[in-house]
């Protein structure tokens, strides 16, 4: 496999601390189906955690459909795949900052066949973000928690990853954008060009405005996806 290092991640305001929860032991390993979503690098205590998200994203309605049909449809492309997703949560509020979610490529397979994705939530980010509208900021646009609690707040942020990773997986051109994203801000953070030798404060400018646009591009399916699945975990919670 071709290891890659990037990232598709979901960045919000912050406003208020989260709050404090309590330990309990629970079955360190879930898994959805051969493949797909692995709890292997989850806490006993992070488990249970997720074990109340996966309950809200399979939630039936009165006739057995699903009552979150975009969140759960993006659920199962990803528990289908046939690849591995590591689900990771941060929650030291030391390593949270205003990153909510992210998906990162670890291991791409030339072949298809099976890619290693890494998705995390930063569950004090999300627990201690402002829940009001917020306006774009460089473009980049916000979906309100507005009326979400707890764990509906982090299934939300789960299905804006969700769809990146979906689209990762059913879309090459996609795909395609996403690594040309990776190589950009591998470079980035190296500090240096194409010919090895460092760049300077105006070219790393540069590369990060060429690098923008495309963020931008990645980020539209994925917070239209997420508008919706507000919507309906707001229509589920009444």
């Amino acid at each position: 496999m071709e290891s890659i290092s990037c990232t598709m991640a979901l960045t919000l305001i912050l406003f208020a601390l989260p709050p404090q929860s309590s330990a309990q032991v629970v079955p360190v390993s879930v898994r959805s189906s051969a493949g797909a979503f692995r709890t292997d690098r989850l806490s006993p205590r992070q488990v249970k955690l997720w074990n109340s998200i996966r309950k809200i994203v399979l939630a039936p309605d009165p006739h057995g459909r699903p009552l979150h049909p975009h969140l759960f449809g993006f659920w199962r492309t990803g528990e289908q795949s046939g690849h591995l997703v590591f689900v990771e949560f941060i929650t030291d509020k030391e390593r949270s900052s205003n990153i909510a979610g992210e998906s990162l490529i670890e291991n791409l397979d030339p072949t298809g066949r099976t890619h290693l994705i890494r998705l995390r939530l930063f569950i004090p980010t999300i627990d201690r973000a402002y829940a009001g509208e917020q306006a774009p900021q460089e473009g980049l646009e916000f979906v309100p928690f507005l009326g979400l609690k707890h764990q509906r707040r982090y299934a939300k942020v789960l299905g804006h990853e969700l769809a990146h990773i979906a689209k990762v997986f059913l879309d090459q051109d996609y795909l395609l954008l996403i690594q040309e994203i990776c190589v950009e801000q591998s470079a980035i953070a190296a500090g240096v060009g194409l010919d090895g030798k460092l760049l300077s404060d105006v070219a790393l400018r540069e590369r990060l405005d060429r690098i923008w646009p495309l963020v931008l591009e990645s980020e539209k399916p994925a917070v239209a996806a997420e508008r919706e699945i507000c919507r309906e975990l707001l229509a589920g919670q009444r």
